[in-house]
């Protein structure tokens, strides 16, 4: 009995010269003596309220950032933000962020989606794209493609932005879109919509003459078709993995680059 008390009073001593070093940060913490609290929000037996967190030095995350920017600044460099690398940078980045209309996404009959408009030339190239969410007309943004479209000469001269002749279907076919392209001298071959058609022939003489229409020259209209079906062989453009729209776009001007070397 008295060398089992022996043994009781080591091993108590043992565990009072421990204590101290459970306090410690490198250590785990404690169970929790008070059973009507689970986790880490009652004061543990080693006398410690709460876990880690409870503190108010800041996590590890941050103590490493900490520690590598002040060991960057040590070696005599710069230790501002890199682009790309810190938080700093996001806002640096284009804006227009902050919402699915911003991002380029909107909810249309195919699903949550992006819509690329774009123009492309007679061996179905891409010359200009523009990005909107998947909710938005064909018809309105007929200005803002062609404003984009830019052709460097073979020469010396300035890019040709104005295309020989427009090929669009009837989602084009709206009075300011026709009045556009014949301010710019654009000819054009939209086809007119029978709503139109009807509208025009009850207005009587004050309805305007017929646009002209080339039935011919529509039949070519499949190369933005075929443009388009070869920006889809690029899975990245097919299905939009990216999160912000500048990103997707970079993609979509990737893709449209090898396009242009193939051909």
């Amino acid at each position: 009995m008295e060398r089992s008390a022996g043994a009781v009073r080591a091993v108590g001593n043992s565990l009072q010269a421990a204590s101290p070093l459970v306090g410690r940060r490198d250590l785990g913490d404690a169970p929790v003596a008070d059973s009507g609290c689970r986790g880490r929000c009652g004061p543990n037996r080693l006398g410690r309220i709460g876990g880690l967190d409870s503190g108010t030095s800041p996590p590890a995350r941050c103590r490493r950032e900490e520690g590598t920017a002040g060991r960057v600044a040590s070696k005599g460099e710069c230790s501002r933000d890199e682009p790309g690398r810190s938080g700093t940078a996001e806002t640096r980045r284009p804006a227009g962020g902050g919402g699915q209309i911003g991002e380029c996404l909107g909810r249309s009959r195919g699903g949550f989606t992006t819509r690329i408009h774009l123009a492309a030339d007679g061996r179905c190239r891409p010359l200009a794209f523009v990005l909107t969410p998947g909710h938005y007309g064909d018809g309105p943004q007929l200005e803002r493609v062609l404003e984009e479209v830019s052709v460097p000469r073979n020469g010396v001269g300035r890019p040709r932005t104005r295309p020989g002749r427009v090929l669009a279907d009837k989602a084009y076919t709206s009075r300011s879109n026709r009045r556009y392209l014949r301010r710019r001298g654009i000819p054009h071959t939209i086809p007119e919509r029978l709503d139109q058609q009807r509208h025009r022939k009850n207005r009587g003489s004050q309805g305007g003459r017929p646009t002209s229409f080339d039935n011919e020259r529509y039949k070519k209209r499949n190369t933005v078709e075929r443009t388009i079906n070869r920006l889809k062989g690029f899975r990245a453009v097919a299905t939009r993995y990216e999160k912000r729209a500048y990103i997707y776009l970079g993609t979509v001007t990737l893709a449209a680059l090898a396009i242009w070397l193939r051909t």
